[in-house]
C-alpha cells in the first residue's frame, strides 16, 4: 500500500503554532511496549494515532481520524513536533527548570492502521527505553468537538499509562516487522489483559482460553449427539405409530357403515313402534282413532308408550272396534305379502297393521 508522508516545511507567517488555548485532547496511553536488548535500537518510525474510529480506555471519544487533514497540518506547521515525557511540555509555563525533550517528530506517514511519526531519539530517552524506564507512548492531537474529526498531530510524550491500542512503538530492528511481534504486542488487548502482563502470564491465560474453547466444543458435540438420538427416536417412534389395517379403517367407510347403522336401527325403532301401537290397538287399548298420536309416542319413547298401554284398560265396546275390519278382512292376500316385503315387514306386523285401519263399507247404487 503506498503511503503519504508530510515532512515539516520552512515556518512562515501562516505556520500553526501550539498554544495553551489550542483545543487539544491527550490520550495518556500508546498500546506499545517498548521493549530493552543489550543492542537496543529505538524504532525510527512509531505508531501515533489509529485509522477509523476509536476511543480512549478511560472513554473518552469516539475520535475519527482525518489521516490528510493530520499530514497537511503537520506540513503547514513547519517545524519538528516535540516527543517529552509525561506531557511536559502541556504545562512547560509552569515549571521553573528545563522541559528536556525525548525525541523530535520529522515526518508523517498515513498507513492503513493509522499515522505514523518518524522520530530523531535522544540519548537519553534511547537509554531510558533500553532501561525499560519508559515503555509507551501517548499521542497529542487536535480535534473537532462538533464531530471529534482528529485533524492535527501537536505532538507525543513517553508515558506510563497507555490508553490507545496502536502498533509497537519501539521493537528490536533485527526482529522489526514480523507478524509473530505484532500478535505478542497485541495480546494482552485481544485477552483484555494490562499491558505489563509478561508472557509467562499470557501463555496461561491463553491455555485458559484454549480449555474453554475445547469444553465448549465438547458440550456441543454431546448435545450434537443428542440431538441425533432424539431424531432416531422419533423416526422409529413415527414408524411405529402407523395405523394397523386389521384394527382401523378409513374414515370414508367408517361415515358409510355408520351412516348404514343408523338407517337400520330407524327401520327397526319404526318397526318396533308400528308393532306396540298394533298390539295397543289388538288389546283395546288404543282406539283407531288415535293411531298417529300412538305412533309419534311410541316412536319418542318405546318404552313409554308400552308401560302406558300396559297400564291402560281396554276399551270397551265399539270405541274399541270403532273403523277396524272383521277379522277375516285381516287376511292376506298375495298383494299383501308383496308389500310385506316392499316395507319390510313381517305378515303378522302387516296384519295387524290392516286390521287396525278404518273400515270402509261400499254400497251398490
Amino acid at each position: 500500500m503506498s503511503r503519504a508522508t508530510a515532512h515539516r516545511k520552512p515556518a512562515s507567517a501562516q505556520a500553526t503554532r501550539l498554544s495553551r488555548g489550542a483545543l487539544l485532547t491527550d490520550l495518556p496511553g500508546l498500546a506499545t511496549s517498548l521493549s530493552a536488548s543489550a543492542d537496543f535500537t529505538p524504532p525510527e518510525w512509531v505508531h501515533l494515532i489509529p485509522a477509523g474510529t476509536f476511543y480512549g480506555r478511560d472513554g473518552r471519544g469516539p475520535y475519527t481520524l482525518d489521516a490528510q487533514a493530520v499530514l497537511d497540518a503537520f506540513a503547514a506547521g513547519g517545524i519538528d513536533l516535540p516527543l517529552d515525557y509525561e506531557h511536559q511540555t502541556l504545562s512547560a509555563e509552569d515549571k521553573t527548570g528545563p522541559v528536556p525533550a525525548a525525541g523530535w517528530i520529522k515526518a508523517l506517514q498515513a498507513r492503513a492502521d493509522g499515522i505514523w511519526a518518524q522520530v530523531e531519539w535522544t540519548a537519553q530517552a534511547t537509554a531510558l527505553l533500553a532501561d525499560k524506564a519508559y515503555r509507551f507512548l501517548s499521542p497529542v492531537f487536535r480535534f473537532i468537538p462538533a464531530d471529534g474529526r482528529v485533524v492535527a498531530l501537536a505532538g507525543a510524550g513517553l508515558v506510563h499509562t497507555p490508553n490507545l491500542t496502536l502498533q509497537a512503538a519501539a521493537r528490536s530492528e533485527a526482529h522489526s516487522g514480523t507478524a509473530m511481534d505484532e500478535l505478542l504486542e497485541r495480546l494482552p488487548y485481544i485477552l483484555n489483559l494490562p499491558v505489563t502482563t509478561t508472557p509467562e502470564e499470557m501463555l496461561a491465560e491463553l491455555q485458559k482460553v484454549m480449555d474453554a474453547v475445547k469444553a465448549q466444543t465438547a458440550a456441543a458435540e454431546a448435545m450434537r449427539a443428542e440431538i441425533e438420538q432424539l431424531k432416531t427416536a422419533l423416526s422409529a417412534q413415527s414408524q411405529s405409530t402407523q395405523p394397523d389395517p386389521a384394527q382401523w379403517v378409513p374414515l370414508a367407510q367408517h361415515k358409510a357403515v355408520a351412516e348404514q347403522l343408523a338407517a337400520l336401527q330407524s327401520a327397526q325403532a319404526e318397526a318396533a313402534a308400528q308393532a306396540a301401537v298394533d298390539a295397543a290397538q289388538s288389546a283395546g287399548k288404543v282406539a283407531p282413532a288415535l293411531r298417529d298420536w300412538a305412533l309419534g309416542y311410541a316412536r319418542a319413547d318405546l318404552a313409554g308408550f308400552e308401560a302406558f298401554a300396559a297400564a291402560s284398560p281396554a276399551l270397551a265396546g265399539d270405541l274399541a272396534t270403532q273403523g277396524r275390519k272383521p277379522a277375516a278382512d285381516a287376511a292376506l292376500t298375495d298383494e299383501d305379502r308383496i308389500a310385506c316385503k316392499l316395507l319390510g315387514l313381517t305378515e303378522a306386523q302387516f296384519a295387524a297393521h290392516k286390521a287396525a285401519q278404518p273400515q270402509h263399507t261400499q254400497q251398490a247404487a
